[in-house]
Parts: structure tokens; sequence; C-alpha cells
């Protein structure tokens, strides 16, 4: 039998040892999580997740969740944008809104307002800008765009730029057979309120106009109305987004002030905003200094959450890039034309 040398044996074990030890390595997290809180003026504690890969040296990145929801929303299991953006080398911070995750929760919800939640999103604004010495982009879906706009345009020093995500500019749209239901609630006397999973569905997701199949699947349709992602929630605020009388008080002069970057994205089969009104919030922003309009054909509110978000989570690395590559021009994504 031929020997092999010694040295070409040392080479062979040394190859060996280092296969062997690929597959843990690869199993290494690539994205490290924290938790923390965060108090606000009026002494809520603000409970914060924040994502971010091994060198985070990109803009940080404040996600504010929408009604019913909590700061899991944008970390959804397989759909996660926090993941998403910490792997791509942004610091990623999603709170949870009071009275919603692991935020204080107080013993009337008829205290929560999007006004004070609004207190919410700038005590962590101003605690990641302190901490890392950039102030962040603040991105913000459904009622937390409309907390994200209100933000944008108080103070430039609380946002870098501002992601207006299935936000209506003048109040969202409720279905006619959810809003003949809002009376009786109201009459209840209730403080929060929690839609069943054929309602949520409605007002959510759709059908996909090509594949003629929901936009979410079953699976993950049951995980998003699980208690994890979806609660009950403030009826105050509820009815503020979809109040005229609250966004000509608090909004209408509002997005005309926001002077940061700004993107508008919703889904064309979104029942609570659509393109039309998604439109005519691009269009009210007029002293942004760079704006970005997607509209996705087949998606509806929650789009970045939908079967094909493959695609559609691509539009936040798009619109965050130019913060570490300098401005841009303004540009106009339809994608319904």
């Amino acid at each position: 039998m031929c020997r092999l040398p010694s040295h070409v044996l040392r080479f062979v074990a040394l190859a060996i040892f280092a296969m062997s030890i690929l597959p843990a390595r690869a199993q290494e997290p690539v994205v490290q999580s924290y938790v923390f809180y965060v108090p606000t003026v009026d002494k809520v504690s603000i409970h914060v997740h924040r994502k971010a890969g091994a060198e985070p040296k990109k803009v940080p990145v404040l996600l504010i969740h929408g009604w019913g929801g909590n700061g899991e929303t944008w970390d959804f299991p397989g759909r996660s944008v926090m993941d998403y953006l910490a792997v791509r080398g942004y610091d990623v911070y999603a709170l949870d809104l009071r009275g919603t995750g692991l935020s204080d929760h107080p013993t009337n919800y008829f205290t929560i307002d999007i006004i004070n939640r609004a207190n919410d999103a700038v005590a962590v604004a101003q605690y990641i800008a302190q901490k890392t010495g950039r102030v962040p982009v603040v991105m913000g879906w459904s009622q937390g765009g409309v907390i994200a706009g209100l933000l944008a345009a108080s103070d430039p020093r609380l946002a870098a730029g501002v992601g207006l995500l299935s936000v209506a500019p003048d109040g969202f749209s409720i279905p006619p057979d959810v809003a003949s239901q809002v009376p009786a609630i109201v009459a209840s006397g209730i403080d929060r309120l929690l839609l069943p999973p054929q309602i949520t569905f409605e007002l959510y997701f759709g059908t996909d106009p090509i594949t003629g199949q929901p936009t979410i699947s079953s699976d993950a349709f049951k995980i998003f109305v699980s208690p994890r992602f979806l609660e009950a929630d403030s009826l105050n605020a509820v009815l503020e987004g979809a109040s005229p009388n609250f966004f000509n008080a608090y909004l209408i002069s509002a997005w005309p002030k926001i002077r940061v970057p700004a993107l508008v994205v919703d889904g064309a089969l979104d029942v609570l905003v659509g393109p039309a009104r998604a439109q005519a919030l691009f269009d009210s922003l007029t002293a942004s200094a760079n704006k970005q309009f997607v509209i996705f054909p087949r998606n509806s509110h929650a789009w970045f959450l939908e079967d094909n978000y493959h695609a559609t989570v691509r539009v936040f690395d798009q619109f965050l890039s130019q913060f570490d590559a300098g401005p841009g021009g303004e540009l106009s994504h339809n994608f319904a034309k």
C-alpha cells in the first residue's frame, strides 16, 4: 500500500477539520436581537425591539406598526422586515405603541389616542438619535404611518426620512359592512376593539388578480390573527383613524410641512386607502426633498406581509439606500400603470 507523505496527511486533516466546522459557523445568527424600554414624557414605558447585523453601518430605521398590531408585525415569521434590513447593514428598531405588546397597558383604553401615541414614537426616535448619533428614518404602516407623518412634520431632528406605508391623507375608508357595526360598538361603551378574522381579512388582505388566490396563505393568515400579532386596540385610536375631522385638525396641514425624503407605498387592492388616495397623499408632500411613490398592483393594505413579499419588501432598501449613498432626485414609481 502506498503511504502519503506526512505533510500531505497534515494538509488533508486540516481540510477535513475546516469542512467539519463550516455547518456550525453557518448556523451562527447573522442578526443580533435586543430589547429595551424607553420612557415617554407622560411616563409611559415603551418596549422596543432592536435587530442589527454584526456591523450596522447604515442609517438607523424606526418601524411603527398599525392599529390592532404591535412591533411583532415587523418580525413576522419568514417575512421579517427587521431581518431583511438588518442583514443589509441597517440598525432596525420596532416599538410597541402604548397599550400593545410589552409596552405599558392602561386600565382604561379610552386614555389612548393617536396624539399620545405620537409621544411614544418621539421618545424612541430621540433615544435612537442620542445613542447612535444619527437621526433615524421613521417608517410607519397604516395608523403607524399617520404617527410617522406627525413626527416628520413636527421636527426634522426626529426623522431623517419618512415612510408612509398604506396611509390615507384624510382618514381611512371603512367598508360599509364594517361601518354599519360601529354605532353599536360605540354605544356598548367598550374601550377597545378586536375584529373577527373574516373582517380582518377584508380590511388587510384580498384576492390576487393574477392567481385568483388570497393574497396571504391560510397558514400565514392564522399567524397574523393569533394573539401574538393581533390585539384588541384603543377604540379612540381606531375612530380617529377613520375621522375626517381628526385629519383636518392634525394631518392636512402636516403633510406639506414634511421636508425630509418621503416614501409613499400602497397596494392597488387596499380598501382602506387605495391608489387614488395614496396618490393624493404623495401630491400633498409639496416640501419633501425627495419623494418616491409605489403602488403594487397585486397587493392590499398589508402588502409587505402577503405571499409575494419577496417582491414588495425590496421597496424598503430601495428607499433607504439614499441615506448612505447621498440624496437623489424625485422619483415616482406606479407599478399599476
